[in-house]
């Protein structure tokens, strides 16, 4: 159906099993201008009228028939092709832990009933841009794969690697979006997961397209190495992912923490997960430098890996600062065979402000 200037409408999907609040989106989407092709009751319908038709945008509601709205929202974004599909919360829950399910199933707005067109209409064109945040990103690897398909392997090799070179970006991007979550920025912490999401997709696609560069060169021992390290980059945005719900969950549970980077590492040491673990503490310490119990912490978590110089290093710290921790002293000993003494210790910093839990399960 064309708007009235001629130009396609772009479609979307309402679920909702309310069916007044249906009828309100039907008609706010409608005057965007909208084509609402489907309005679903469940989840389970969304899913089918998406495998059915092309959509543009989802808005999901709090009440259907089958699953939460988290739910839902986390389900449509793991189809095929779901990554990049706009999918906008409109919901009557305005409470904190509402909003942290909405982010950590990867929504791309959300908006608080009763709402206005112009609230709407805002958060939707936000929505739809989104995309544009990496546009520069993905023209870069339409032109390398253009290389690639003309037989130009020396330029899409050099295209390619230009990409990959920025690999630690869609990393940064998660990290950023945490402490949007942790500051109650909310919207920029949706910018900040989508950047990251799309950057991960686009450097794996890197990575894939360098492989494929080499194995047309005739270098299959490098064209195996590319194709693990596309693997790898899948592999990280998994772990990525679920480092993002544990700090949600943990701005949850614990709304009141001190310190939630360091209730976040001490469920990734708990784990297994110590290398996320040292990452964590140590995002810790940029909020809370003086604290011993998140050196202690950090100290664990590289005894765990093997790296006793750096465990070492942690607790001459925290036993500097406060030379009555038992746990550190145990641990002190357990790594060098002798009791702390005073004289072993680096001086500490004074503490000051509150103190994050330690690590002693």
């Amino acid at each position: 159906m064309p708007s009235s200037n001629g130009t396609p409408l772009l479609r979307a999907l309402v679920v909702n099993a309310v069916r007044e609040q249906a009828e309100t989106d039907i008609a706010a989407l409608r005057d965007v201008p909208f084509e609402v092709t489907a309005v679903c009751a469940t989840c389970a319908e969304a899913v089918e009228a998406l495998a059915e038709g092309e959509c543009d945008l989802v808005v999901v509601g709090d009440s259907l028939r089958d699953v939460s709205m988290k739910e839902c929202i986390h389900t449509l974004k793991q189809l095929p092709g779901g990554k990049e599909l706009p999918v906008v919360a409109v919901t009557g829950q305005d409470d904190r832990d509402a909003v942290l399910d909405a982010i950590g199933a990867g929504c791309s707005g959300y908006v608080l009933r009763p709402y206005s067109q112009e609230t709407l209409e805002e958060h939707l064109k936000k929505a739809l841009n989104l995309s544009g945040f990496i546009a520069a990103e993905q023209e870069q690897l339409a032109d390398a794969q253009m290389f690639l398909d003309m037989g130009d392997y020396e330029e899409a090799v050099e295209a390619f690697e230009e990409l990959v070179a920025m690999h630690s970006e869609a990393k940064k991007y998660y990290e950023m979006g945490c402490r949007y979550l942790l500051r109650e920025k909310y919207e920029k912490a949706i910018q900040a997961f989508y950047r990251a999401v799309k950057l991960n997709d686009l450097f794996a696609e890197a990575y894939e397209g360098l492989s494929e560069a080499f194995r047309r060169k005739g270098d299959l021992e490098r064209h195996q190495h590319y194709l693990k390290k596309a693997a790898k980059v899948y592999a990280e945005f998994d772990e990525l992912e679920k480092v993002k719900e544990l700090f949600i969950d943990v701005l949850k549970v614990e709304p009141e923490a001190v310190n939630p980077y360091n209730s976040l590492g001490i469920r990734l040491r708990q784990q297994g997960n110590y290398a996320g673990a040292v990452h964590a503490y140590t995002q810790a310490l940029e909020l809370t430098p003086f604290d011993e119990n998140i050196h202690y912490n950090l100290a664990r978590a590289h005894w765990h890996m093997g790296q006793e110089a750096k465990a070492l290093q942690e607790l001459y710290v925290a036993l500097g600062t406060n030379e009555d921790f038992p746990e550190a002293k145990r641990l002190y000993q357990q790594i060098r065979g002798v009791p702390f003494h005073r004289a072993h210790a680096e001086a500490g910093p004074p503490a000051g402000g509150g103190k994050a839990k330690k690590d002693v399960e």
